[in-house]
């Protein structure tokens, strides 16, 4: 199976999802996070702003705020992704690919920790992203610890990989931390 046709599968699936189960999920991700000594240590979070039925992360960049850390989220200009400051959660506008981000115009290159998005997962920790090369790209050139935030479902057996994706250094889901 090639990517396209796993991306088009794991589409599906989350467009079938209720969104009440992903909220429910989504908020045991977040109780598992917060405890995690990967959160509580990071002083510096490069968060995505969820969209759509991905796992939810309002509540992990409110906590991240309240708890005096530095919160970056998605910037794209010019085909390149940049972790850009946000100071506020009032502060997100719309952007590139209706993603929110913010225009803070402050980035960061190596935050502490990363909260990847993605439609799929393995046990090898590989990501099936969204085919636009903007996670790898970052993490291949950040010195940040990456961790991938899935419902349990998206698990793959083995996923398509080539040479420029990135492995994720952990996965999360409502289950487990692998």
């Amino acid at each position: 199976m090639i990517k396209s046709e796993f991306r088009r599968f794991f589409l599906n699936l989350r467009r079938e999802m209720d969104v009440e189960e992903i909220e429910e999920i989504s908020d045991k991700i977040f109780d598992k996070l917060i405890e995690k000594d990967l959160y509580k240590k990071a002083k510096t979070i490069f968060v995505y702003v969820a969209m759509d039925k991905e796992i939810q992360t309002q509540k992990i960049i409110e906590k991240a705020l309240a708890d005096g850390k530095e919160v970056y989220v998605p910037f794209i200009e010019n085909s390149k992704m940049f972790a850009n400051r946000l100071l506020n959660v009032d502060d997100l506008e719309e952007g590139k690919f209706s993603i929110k981000t913010s225009y803070s115009g402050i980035n960061i290159k190596d935050p502490d920790l990363t909260l990847s998005p993605g439609l799929s997962f393995d046990r090898n920790k590989n990501r099936l992203g969204y085919g636009g090369g903007f996670y790898d790209s970052f993490l291949k050139n950040s010195k940040t610890t990456s961790l991938g935030l899935f419902a349990k479902v998206f698990e793959s057996k083995n996923l398509p990989i080539e040479n420029h994706d990135i492995k994720l250094d952990y996965i999360l889901t409502e289950e487990e931390f692998i």
